[in-house]
């Protein structure tokens, strides 16, 4: 069984590693937090150690999944040093495979396409995993490991996985943000964001069969300065400049501009 060492113990690193236990023997769970690094040890085998010294590292292992933030990756792998053995992938969406360049001879980026909380699970054969790698061996292997986990495994390079990381920020972490303020406002009017449920739940179901051009809806879309005025003097300044700026961006998509 391929022996693997998972570099991480955050959400990522959590639901990737639950995933792969059954597939994989998964050595090592490194952090630098030491309680976050027993923990995860612990769900995925009474044999995992936990360490957080980054020369502890196991040299000998077939697999390292990095997920860890961006700016840790480099700083790991600098620190660790050249190492010739396994493949090393990272989990990120914006960071190239070639911060591997010079320092492993196998490597490559295994990003799972979802929002990952450690308290909710989540259907892992319904995350997208994108693949990229240094040669097609790898790539080859990758993309066999990924598909042990995951129903919809796609190749994908540096630049196009960049791009796909900003849509999902619009679509995903954007949009929540745009709930934080709903709810905000929700409470002013002595309820909560889950009075939005069934409109939400509708909103996602249309992208289902229209496309987000065509689903479109709201004052904005209909041109009704009238209500986008009244909206923007009831709230605070940043909100207003918020709802204003993005009124703005839709009046400018579906109509001409005064």
């Amino acid at each position: 069984m391929i022996r693997c060492v998972v570099i991480g113990s955050g959400n990522v690193a959590t639901h990737l590693a639950k995933a792969l236990a059954p597939h994989v023997d998964i050595c090592q769970v490194f952090s630098r937090n030491i309680i976050h690094a027993e923990e995860l040890a612990r769900m995925v085998s009474v044999d995992c150690a936990a360490i957080n010294d980054i020369a502890a590292i196991d040299r000998d292992a077939d697999l390292y999944l990095m997920a860890v933030s961006d700016d840790s990756i480099k700083d790991i792998l600098q620190h660790f040093g050249r190492c010739d053995h396994g493949i090393w992938v990272h989990t990120s969406g914006s960071v190239g495979i070639d911060v591997f360049d010079g320092l492993r001879c196998r490597y490559g980026a295994f990003y799972p396409l979802q929002t990952f909380s450690k308290s909710k699970p989540v259907d892992m054969q319904q995350v997208p995993i994108f693949i990229e790698a240094s040669d097609s061996a790898t790539q080859q292997e990758l993309v066999t490991i990924a598909s042990k986990i995951s129903g919809k495994v796609n190749l994908l390079d540096s630049e196009g996985r960049r791009r796909l990381h900003i849509a999902a920020v619009f679509a995903c972490n954007f949009v929540n943000y745009m709930w934080i303020v709903a709810d905000r406002q929700l409470h002013l009017c002595g309820t909560d964001i889950h009075a939005l449920d069934p409109l939400l739940k509708e909103t996602m179901e249309k992208i289902a069969t229209l496309t987000p051009l065509q689903a479109q809806t709201g004052p904005a879309r209909r041109g009704d300065r009238n209500v986008i005025d009244r909206h923007i003097s009831m709230l605070d300044d940043d909100d207003a400049r918020l709802y204003e700026l993005i009124s703005r961006q839709i009046l400018d998509t579906y109509h001409e501009q005064n």
